[in-house]
């Protein structure tokens, strides 16, 4: 991205293997991998069950890659940005933040990363750091095409362009917020729904 060392974390095949489940592992990972300026929690998980199909297992799981894990990269990872007077973050959120959604858990995570974003950028703020997020509606992605058909198909009739939005485009977002937005823009949660959130 621009000229900046991208390190990737998943769980396989990835510059970086760690499960996000294990949460409170998250620092002495985080230790290993040196100074880092731009963070972006991109990781997610939908369970495309209602909420009386819902096991604990699935709970527990979604409630900690969505929104336990990247409350404390950020929590770990600022520490250095504080030191340095700098630093971006950038999380997804969702239209599922905003709306009714299937999956109950899926949207309270996605509304606490709207709720952790704000309260985030008013603490580190004042360090020179900006915390912001993304929302986005339906993008053309794996996770999309775990949902349920009645939501997408619900989803799609709001969207202006009749489309399905690409990962380019949401990325697109992301790394100007990581690297030329402005420093007024700072705890904002930027829509990229086409529309779909006014309809």
């Amino acid at each position: 991205m621009a000229g900046c060392k991208v390190i990737g974390l998943d769980r396989e095949q990835c510059d970086v293997v760690y499960d996000l489940t294990n949460v409170a592992g998250i620092a002495s990972m985080v230790e290993k991998l040196g100074e880092i300026d731009i963070l972006v929690n991109n990781a997610g998980v939908q369970t495309a069950v209602s909420i009386d199909r819902y096991s604990e297992e699935a709970r527990r799981r979604i409630l900690a890659v969505n929104l336990e894990a990247p409350v404390e990269l950020i929590r770990v990872i600022s520490i250095g940005m504080v030191k340095r007077k700098h630093g971006r973050i950038i999380s997804l959120a969702s239209v599922g933040a905003y709306t009714a959604h299937t999956d109950l858990w899926y949207g309270v995570t996605k509304a606490g990363v709207v709720s952790f974003t704000r309260s985030f950028a008013s603490y580190l703020g004042p360090h020179g750091i900006q915390v912001n997020a993304v929302a986005p509606g339906p993008i053309d992605t794996a996770l999309l095409d775990n949902a349920q058909p009645e939501r997408i198909a619900e989803l799609m009739k709001k969207v202006y362009t009749g489309r399905k939005g690409t990962p380019a485009e949401v990325a697109e977002t992301i790394r100007w917020l990581a690297l030329e937005a402005p420093e007024i823009i700072n705890g904002a949660v930027i829509d990229i729904t086409d529309g779909c959130l006014l309809r």
